[in-house]
Formats: structure tokens, sequence, C-alpha cells
């Protein structure tokens, strides 16, 4: 026999938290710079007819501006990020597809400064302290039959 609840008893809901599972993308801002009638800009045409309102709608957070340039400039997409830093991808000649990589890395990227690998110092811990610590014979144990025990 099914359960009827009265109706003036309120039955619990959840309420969300603001910020738990909420990821803001450090993009502020998408531009697409392009001429419409270019033949090596075929690529960026295709994507902007067919994937840019899917990406749009998927990025709400993003603003996305599409403005036509004069000729003989170059195909770009153009990232403006919350740190104030802006990225600059030429995407002359490319397929749609490429495109789309090209837009996903705008997307995914955090914005700062790109760092050499190979020019990065590694550091020992602060102090220059060994990672087991600093060995001194006042702490250890003498043996018996001499020397120190580790």
């Amino acid at each position: 026999m099914p359960r009827i609840l009265p109706s003036n008893i309120k039955v619990p809901t959840t309420i969300p938290v603001p910020g738990f599972r909420h990821f803001l993308t450090p993009l502020r801002k998408l531009i697409f710079d392009y001429d419409p009638y270019q033949l090596r800009h075929e690529g960026i045409r295709t994507y902007i007819k067919s994937h840019l309102v899917s990406m749009a709608k998927a990025n709400p957070e993003v603003e996305v501006v599409v403005r036509k340039t004069k000729r003989g400039e170059a195909a770009l997409l153009r990232g403006h990020y919350v740190n104030g830093r802006d990225k600059v991808i030429c995407v002359n000649r490319l397929e749609h597809n490429q495109v789309a990589q090209k837009v996903d890395l705008l997307l995914n990227s955090s914005g700062a400064k790109m760092k050499h690998i190979r020019r990065i110092q590694v550091e020992a811990a602060p102090g220059g302290e060994a990672a087991r610590g600093i060995w001194s014979a006042i702490h250890d144990q003498a043996r018996p039959n001499g020397g120190y025990r580790l």
C-alpha cells in the first residue's frame, strides 16, 4: 500500500552550494579574425558555420567575438585571459578540425607565460637540507662496539 503524505508536511530539498563542482575557465574572451573571401581562410569559415554555436553554448563564461579582417591579413584566433595575458594563433590554411584543436588549446590553457624546462633550476628543500634531514652525532646513539647506529 503506498504511503500518502499530508499536504502540510514539506519534503526536504537540497540546496546548491556556491562554488561546489563549479569551474570557470581562465579564458574570458575568444576572438575569431578572418576574411570571408580568401581561400586560405576556408577552415576557419567552416568551423564558424558548423561548430561555433555549439562551442559557445558549451562555454557560456567565454565571450565569443567574430570579426572580419581586411584583405591580405592572416586568420587569427585570439584568447584574452583573466591574468591580463593573451595568446594569438594563426590558423591560415588549416582544416576545420585543426581549427577546433586550436580553439580547445586556447580554452584549456591557463594564459600563463610558457617556461622552458631546460632553463629551470632544480633547488633543494628550503635551507639546503637533505631529504632525510640533517645528520648530527649528538642525535645518534653510539653502539657498544664502536660506531653509530643510524
